[in-house]
């Protein structure tokens, strides 16, 4: 990215946020410079949430359809995996990857389901439901 090229996109999916870009400049330093991405950084980073929503879309396919527990959803929604959500809630790896079973989450201990819900800033209720 050029030193004087920081076009600003009219694009509503980006709002009007600006970010935080290092370039080198003509010295070979480093430099920081605040503005917005170039069209094919832009483009990548589409494609990157458009695959998030994708992944969501089919927890909660699945969810809806009996295959997976709620807490599959909210995992997928708020971009964590088993391992971190395991971390997130200080619940044992093994016991978050038995609750995303339909059969052992309707039994899980209220205990374990205000910790997931803690971790994932949502309610208990709203834990036991999708949207």
């Amino acid at each position: 990215m050029e030193q004087d090229s920081n076009p600003v996109y009219k694009d509503e999916r980006y709002g009007k946020n600006r970010e935080l870009l290092y370039k080198y400049n003509p010295e070979g330093n480093y430099e920081k410079n605040v503005g917005f991405h170039e069209e094919p950084e832009r483009v990548i980073l589409q494609q990157a949430w458009d695959l998030f929503q994708e992944r969501i879309e089919n927890a909660r396919q699945k969810v809806l359809s009996g295959k997976a527990s709620p807490l599959l959803y909210y995992m997928e929604k708020s971009l964590a995996d088993p391992m971190n959500l395991s971390m997130m809630a200080g619940i044992a790896f093994w016991k978050v990857k038995l609750h995303l079973k339909p059969s052992f989450f309707r039994h899980m201990s209220e205990k374990s389901q205000k910790k997931y819900a803690e971790a994932l800033n949502i309610t208990v209720e709203q834990l036991k439901k999708v949207e």
